[in-house]
């Protein structure tokens, strides 16, 4: 790993660098070092580091001015904020780079000391196995990929699920993953959903994308390690023929599939309205299946839908979750949500947690369960375990829990 070091203070900067040098593991093969964001921002120019350690308080650019420039440079990399500011300047500066799409991987406060400055390093070097960005859109929104081509890529397998952990508020214990189709293309990398989804939803494929994770669930249960995958589905993947049939007869050579897998139901206020997929629905709750409502608190029916269907949980909306910081009446349904959810007995989901202030807020309210980039973004099946690793460290380091699960 390559790392540059932008600290103003020459002891400090020397202490720290030294402290760089003594890490064996990670491995780093290369530190730079730069008194001011004006000359981080010049060295940079050809030296493209993997980890950023970052003061804030500097002299010509402060460390803040110099995060907003590497925003525009679209910087990849993981950054570490070394700084005696206090706290609430540490969440704000963090908050700011997450608007900016950078990856902040911590804050240490002043003096640095080794063992946090190791874990870090670890997480960042963790987070750069994982590191899968999407092409960003616009580089794609002009390709139409056409029916012939994503057939081929369906054969080829190269649209198939990524996972992203859902994990328990009491404990940070991972409980989950949830399926998300993904496009790994070959030359233009992984594809963002709205650059292909449409398209197949548009050739009728949706039953077949829902088979195609269950299936590579299956295959892949070693790296799972037996925790319950939510599969998307809508209602015209119910309707659809033998969507139903087909599952039960999978479930007649998997015995344990109801145990591995369960379901999303999306887009329910059409379902609602729509007697065969209720059915289907229905049929699969009978056989077992666990069902949860997502995007819940967006529309009349889904209320109309837990008095249905025998619902194991409920995953509100992350429009709210997001806007719980800033909305009080986002924070006022995020709350009356997760009280519904508590006196009907049903788990809740808390989608779209991306800081550990959300998550202190939503722990405070009893959520039962954290899904968001704060715990994990999506990822291949392979890489779950270094996630785990990473996180467990994160839960002890941001004392997220009483106790590491």
């Amino acid at each position: 790993m390559k790392i540059l070091l932008i600290e103003d203070h020459l002891f400090q900067r020397e202490a720290m660098q030294m402290q760089l040098e003594l890490i064996t593991s990670p491995k780093i093969s290369l530190i730079r070092t730069a008194a001011s964001g004006v000359e981080a921002l010049q060295i940079m120019a050809d030296f493209k580091p993997d980890i950023l350690l970052c003061d804030l308080k500097m002299p010509e650019m402060d460390g803040i001015t110099f995060l907003s420039h590497i925003s525009e440079l679209m910087f990849t990399g993981s950054i570490i904020i070394t700084s005696a500011s206090n706290q609430i300047v540490l969440d704000t500066v963090q908050k700011m780079c997450m608007s900016y799409h950078l990856k902040v991987i911590g804050a240490i406060s002043k003096p640095v000391k080794i063992n946090t400055l190791k874990e870090l390093l670890h997480l960042a070097y963790v987070e750069s196995l994982m590191n899968s960005t999407f092409v960003p859109p616009s580089s794609v929104k002009s390709k139409t990929f056409t029916e012939k081509e994503l057939e081929h890529a369906l054969v080829q397998g190269w649209i198939k699920p990524y996972f992203q952990p859902l994990v328990a508020f009491d404990g940070g214990e991972w409980k989950s993953c949830e399926a998300l189709i993904r496009f790994v293309h070959p030359i233009l990398g992984v594809l963002p959903p709205t650059s292909f989804l449409p398209q197949l939803s548009k050739m009728h494929k949706d039953a077949e994308l829902a088979l195609l994770s269950i299936n590579y669930i299956l295959q892949h249960q070693a790296e799972l390690a037996g925790r319950p995958v939510a599969v998307n589905i809508n209602p015209t993947t119910l309707m659809h023929n033998h969507f139903v049939d087909r599952l039960l007869d999978i479930a007649k050579q998997q015995p344990s599939l109801c145990k591995q897998v369960y379901f999303e139901i999306t887009e329910s206020d059409a379902l609602i309205n729509t007697g065969r997929a209720l059915e289907s629905a229905s049929r699969l709750a009978l056989h077992g299946f666990n069902l949860s409502i997502d995007d819940f608190g967006t529309g009349y029916s889904s209320l109309t839908l837990l008095d249905t269907l025998p619902f194991d949980s409920l995953k509100v909306d992350m429009s709210f979750i997001r806007a719980m910081e800033s909305s009080k009446t986002a924070a006022a349904i995020v709350e009356a949500c997760l009280l519904l959810s508590s006196r009907l007995e049903l788990k809740s989901v808390a989608e779209g947690v991306e800081t550990q202030v959300l998550w202190q807020q939503l722990q405070s309210l009893g959520c039962t369960l954290a899904q968001g980039y704060y715990i994990a973004a999506p990822m291949p099946v392979e890489r779950l375990k270094d996630w785990h690793e990473s996180w467990q460290v994160k839960v002890s380091k941001h004392q997220l829990a009483t106790e590491i699960c």
